[in-house]
């Protein structure tokens, strides 16, 4: 039987993985390039954690190009969700974009809706929020301070100077410039999200996995 590229595989699908994938790296870089050195080294684990976060549509929407248009529907969720989280920058709203190409490309595909299929979209949204959730359970700020003789910056001990929402930091001695981020991702916050998106990858390619065919079975004597 031969399968055409509209049934599979839409084009509108294929491009919003691709610019999916490629908002999830700009991300991510963005995110890095504009941080101070000394929280760039410490968030290696973060950034890519943090890229594979924004990743989860493009690599569900993968899993559903072969007829389950259920998981194209959760990665238009899951994209949308991204936009509406990163709204305080305009850069988040392009999100919306491969969204709407999900939710587009599930209605060209002529694969069903079976219950499995449907359990999987729902499990795959779940755990792609709870890995999101996880980058930033709980506040981990990061303190520097920059040496006025060498100019290099260290990094000084976060609990001397911030107090719950507050930071309270001067410049120490020996140094012309310090300052505090008010968060970042640790590497156990890194590891919790990775860990949750092979989870979610995992559950949800078992569950919209399609019943074994039987072609396989003896043939019938008579």
């Amino acid at each position: 039987m031969v399968v055409t590229f509209r049934t599979t595989a839409p084009q509108t699908a294929v491009v919003g993985i691709g610019l999916s994938f490629a908002l999830a790296v700009a991300m991510a870089t963005l995110r890095s390039v504009n941080a101070e050195p000394i929280e760039q080294s410490a968030e290696v684990p973060g950034n890519v954690a943090f890229a594979v976060v924004f990743a989860v549509p493009a690599l569900l929407a993968l899993l559903g190009l072969r007829g389950r248009p259920a998981l194209l529907v959760a990665a238009g969720v899951l994209d949308l969700g991204l936009a509406f989280v990163t709204l305080m920058s305009l850069v988040g709203l392009v999100f919306v974009v491969p969204g709407v190409l999900f939710f587009v490309a599930a209605g060209q595909m002529q694969g069903g809706w079976p219950a499995r299929s449907i359990a999987a979209a729902l499990v795959a949204v779940i755990l792609g929020t709870a890995a999101f959730v996880a980058l930033f359970a709980r506040d981990d700020p990061i303190c520097w301070a920059t040496n006025s003789m060498t100019g290099e910056t260290v990094r000084l001990d976060a609990d001397r100077f911030v107090n719950g929402a507050s930071i309270s930091i001067d410049a120490p001695p020996g140094t012309n410039e310090a300052g505090c981020s008010s968060d970042s991702i640790s590497t156990s916050e890194a590891v919790a999200a990775i860990a949750l998106v092979a989870t979610l990858l995992g559950v949800v390619r078992l569950l919209s996995k399609p019943p074994e065919s039987r072609t396989g079975a003896a043939p019938a004597v008579g």
